[in-house]
């Protein structure tokens, strides 16, 4: 009997049956040209949908020109966004796949300038830093006819129904909520007439698609902030939303993308609980009488079964699982479960590329947003001996990609275990998921038949006597202390080991941040855990200022949680015993820290380039790949794996 007995019965929304229960939400992938489908993007849904994907939402559309596309969303403001929606809709359904398109205004949810906002009231955002311009009612009704319109468009060119997203603190979410509506027209006040914007969005929406097509909504079934709408709220919300556009499902997530705190819970980063709005989305399930999708922190096929089996759901969004493998629901549908990559909630390369204006990968699959560009790995005509030296995030991903191509491939590694530095990052309270990926690197190993020599202190005269016809060096950093005067001193310590020693490190310490990443303040929030005092200094103008915001939100709301000290424009230039004298590197005013017992240094290290020099001096063939060419993040080190892999011979 399958252990997903439920996860692949097919079921119905409206008229429209979907084979199974997963379902990709809507999402911005960064991808499109001029704010249409391109090749990229049409790659990266097809690929989703061979994968074997119920539905997929593809989204999100910005219905008008008052709601801009930023981070490159699609626009369907006319029609000129057919052709590229026909596109995507073709390749779906080329794999039997199912896909709606996903409309939204995003309001004062995001950055106009040098246009104006428009929302209920002039309410000021803070994380874009805009105030509302408050809408008159022709300028309702002109936002009605837009989401009709777009609604239509989407159809028109072929896909298969249409989401409405009503959340997240957009504009439709922005009526809804007493915290952003403060009207005192018949759009502002009552429950009743706060609903009567979207209310008639998804009347409007209905009508210009017909009864036929399948037509929702995405909602926040809780805003998750003090005085905004909860589940009980949005019971009475929905239940109107659903009679007045005769909808066919409810999207439910939760949250408000307005305020940081709410908006991290609602795209939550590793260290939380699976499925964290079941409770929510089963209340809602339980107020109307069409299916409910649970749209949030569903990682793995086995929660999503369970989601559905404990009847908090009748379908589960798995946004960012199938960011990290398009394959999930065949994978687990063949029992294949240990095959599949799985999603560690980093975002480092979802979220994180997205918000630096590039287009979503996966730090663990770095075929997602290159499906075109890559392609599926092709068998080598001639089978070479390729010997990867270094058994990190770069050394597993060459070895994985080079066996998938067909190569002879041995992997090196002088510790006792492979994962290199996933292994420190596995450590710290929360962060254990990093171990998922390290297994399923070492799984598909094994069923590749890679030769895997653990202990093996590897040289140049190593390699020479196994005549490989290709090296991949993937020897990471050598540490590289700052040039501080006293850093010699026997109580400074190097990240590694202080997070393999933390007991070592006594009751004060101060952690000299030069990455201003995760590393840092995962280490801080570890020592604390441990009883001590932990300040955490950077040169910079803010702890972790490179860090995805939700995860920025995150570690801050813990840190200060544990009273670890955030030490921003402190650069350490003298270690004097246990006194440590830091300067602002500004003005130049400097000030003491007295009595620290350890000094911990996060930093990037060097290139550990001796291996790959001395293997050159051979004439063996060699590259050196990840932190070992040039120190990185994960997501670097494992793209570079993956690619050293594919230029290999073919």
């Amino acid at each position: 009997m399958s252990a997903f007995a439920n996860l692949f019965r097919p079921i119905r929304l409206g008229a429209l049956e979907i084979p199974n229960r997963i379902v990709l939400t809507g999402h911005g992938t960064g991808m499109g040209r001029d704010f249409k489908p391109d090749e990229r993007m049409i790659g990266y849904y097809e690929r989703r949908a061979a994968g074997g994907v119920g539905l997929i939402m593809l989204g999100s559309q910005q219905v008008h020109p008052s709601s801009p596309g930023i981070t490159n969303l699609l626009c369907n403001y006319d029609r000129g966004i057919e052709p590229g929606l026909a596109a995507v809709a073709k390749a779906v359904h080329r794999h039997g796949g199912r896909i709606f398109g996903y409309l939204s205004h995003m309001g004062v949810a995001t950055d106009a300038a040098p246009g104006v906002s428009w929302s209920a009231s002039p309410i000021h955002n803070q994380r874009y830093g805009a105030v509302a311009h408050p809408m008159g009612e022709g300028e309702i009704a002109e936002i009605v006819d837009a989401f009709a319109a777009a609604a239509a468009r989407c159809i028109s060119a072929g896909l298969d129904g249409i989401e409405v997203h009503c959340g997240h603190g957009l504009l439709l979410n922005q009526f809804l909520s007493p915290l952003t509506n403060r009207r005192t027209d018949r759009y502002g006040g009552s429950l009743e007439n706060r609903v009567r914007f979207p209310a008639e969005v998804v009347t409007a929406v209905r009508a210009s698609v017909g009864a036929d097509i399948p037509v929702g909504i995405r909602c926040s079934g809780d805003e998750l902030m003090e005085g905004g709408l909860s589940v009980d709220d949005m019971a009475e919300i929905v239940k109107h939303l659903v009679a007045a556009g005769h909808l066919d499902y409810v999207d439910v997530s939760a949250g408000n993308d307005g305020h940081v705190v709410s908006n991290m819970l609602h795209e939550p980063p590793m260290g939380g609980a699976p499925a964290p709005f079941a409770a929510v989305s089963r209340r809602l399930r339980e107020a109307v009488d069409v299916p409910i999708i649970h749209g949030t922190g569903i990682a793995t096929a086995e929660v999503a079964e369970e989601v559905i089996a404990r009847g908090d759901a009748d379908l589960v969004g798995m946004c960012r699982a199938l960011i990290a493998d398009p394959h999930l629901p065949v994978k687990a549908r063949e029992d294949r479960i240990a095959e599949i990559t799985p999603c560690v909630g980093c975002q480092q390369a979802c979220f994180g590329r997205l918000f630096s204006g590039r287009h979503i990968s996966c730090v663990g699959n770095p075929l997602t947003g290159r499906e075109i560009e890559l392609g599926a790995p092709a068998t080598a005509k001639k089978a070479c001996s390729v010997l990867v030296i270094g058994g990190g995030p770069a050394g597993l991903e060459a070895a994985r990609v080079a066996a998938l191509h067909g190569h002879q491939v041995t992997l090196l590694e002088r510790s006792d275990a492979l994962g290199g530095r996933m292994q420190l990052a596995a450590i710290p309270p929360g962060r254990q998921r990093w171990k998922r990926l390290i297994d399923h690197k070492v799984g598909e190993l094994k069923r590749l038949n890679v030769r895997i020599e653990l202990g093996c202190e590897a040289d140049a005269d190593t390699v020479v006597q196994r005549r490989p016809d290709y090296v991949l060096v993937a020897t990471g950093t050598i540490p590289a202390m700052p040039e501080i005067e006293g850093i010699d001193q026997p109580h400074v310590h190097w990240l590694d080991a202080a997070l393999l020693a933390p007991d070592s490190l006594g009751g004060r310490i101060l952690i000299l941040d030069y990455l201003d990443r995760q590393p840092a303040i995962v280490a801080a929030m570890h020592f604390a855990d441990q009883g001590a005092s932990v300040t955490i200094a950077t040169s910079s103008f803010q702890v972790g200022h490179r860090m995805v915001i939700q995860n920025q939100t995150h570690f801050y709301r813990e840190a200060l949680d544990r009273g670890i000290v955030l030490a921003p424009l402190s650069e350490a230039v003298e270690i004097t015993g246990t006194d440590i004298v830091l300067r602002d590197p500004l003005v130049g005013r400097t000030r003491r820290l007295e009595g620290i017992d350890s000094v911990v240094v996060v930093a990037p290290g060097r290139p550990d380039e001796r291996m790959a020099s001395a293997i050159a001096a051979t004439g063996i063939p060699v590259r050196a790949i990840g932190d070992a060419h040039a120190p990185r993040d994960i997501e670097a080190a494992i793209l570079e794996g993956h690619l050293a892999a594919r230029a290999l011979p073919a």
